[in-house]
């Protein structure tokens, strides 16, 4: 996912790096399209976040966030986003990943719960 946000950033001035990296994913996908996905949920109720900032890596100097959600076994869904704001060191840069994430985390809170999932605990993981 990460690979494809960055190419999804490069389509107004690709260069032939960018060609090579879109080759590799599509090479990537074309190899691994008979692997078979499974997921499930522990029953221990446990919601788990694992939430990452890259610092500084876009143009403008923003930084890039990463989520991932697992209910126990696979990850069941992902976010991959660029910061909106300059953030001076990686710390802060971290902290800001996590409060772009708190609405994705909540409302996955309230969906699991009226869906009957007993949610436990909501826990956040650092990468």
């Amino acid at each position: 996912q990460t690979a494809i946000a960055f190419l999804c950033t490069r389509v107004k001035a690709p260069d032939t790096d960018d060609m090579k990296k879109l080759e590799r994913c599509v090479r990537y996908l074309h190899c691994t399209r008979e692997l078979i996905l499974t997921l499930g949920a522990d029953k221990d109720g446990i919601v788990r976040w694992w939430v990452d900032a890259a610092f500084a890596v876009h143009h403008n100097m923003r930084s890039h966030t990463r989520g991932l959600l697992s209910l126990g076994k696979g990850k069941i869904a992902s976010t991959s986003t660029k910061q909106k704001l300059n953030t001076k060191i990686l710390t802060e840069a971290e902290l800001v990943g996590i409060d772009d994430m708190m609405p994705m985390i909540l409302l996955t809170h309230y969906f699991l719960t009226a869906q009957g999932f007993n949610v436990t605990y909501n826990v956040i993981f650092p990468r």
